[in-house]
């Protein structure tokens, strides 16, 4: 079994995280940019990884090359600076893994984060504290959202 992350990004104006980084520099956090993009943690049989990336790409309601950049994280798990927010209760997708009505062979799960990753100066990633921070601020509702940092 191989884990295969997938972060899908807008190319385009991402009016979410300027609204959010305004507003959390409102609040007073000491961050010089807010990034957000989709992250899928994809649990695959061994040899399908390359199936997996070519199918993501088809996927037009996850990945649209004229307004999303697509890329491969080497490593399961979050970067330096970013939080990973998900639904409680959410349903895992399971087998068979069905999205966008296409169903994804050789994947055995799949969940979906946003990953939203926060910068200080010179583009530095922030410090976690920075990071626990924003999520008790603004990022995640605890009523309804966990945050894995």
């Amino acid at each position: 079994m191989k884990t295969c992350v997938i972060e899908i990004a807008l190319t385009i104006p991402d009016n979410e995280a300027y609204t959010a980084l305004t507003t959390l520099q409102r609040l007073g956090a000491v961050i010089s940019d807010l990034q957000r993009a989709d992250v899928w943690r994809f649990e695959a049989e061994d040899g399908y990884e390359t199936a997996l990336i070519d199918r993501v790409r088809t996927l037009e309601t996850m990945y649209n090359p004229n307004k999303h950049e697509m890329r491969v994280r080497d490593r399961d798990g979050r970067e330096p600076g970013e939080v990973w927010i998900d639904d409680l209760g959410h349903d895992e997708i399971e087998r068979p893994v069905v999205i966008s009505g296409r169903e994804l062979p050789g994947v055995v799960r799949a969940v979906r984060y946003m990953g939203w990753r926060l910068f200080v100066s010179e583009g530095r990633p922030a410090p976690t504290e920075v990071v626990r921070s924003a999520v008790a601020t603004l990022l995640c509702h605890p009523a309804f959202q966990r945050a894995i940092i």
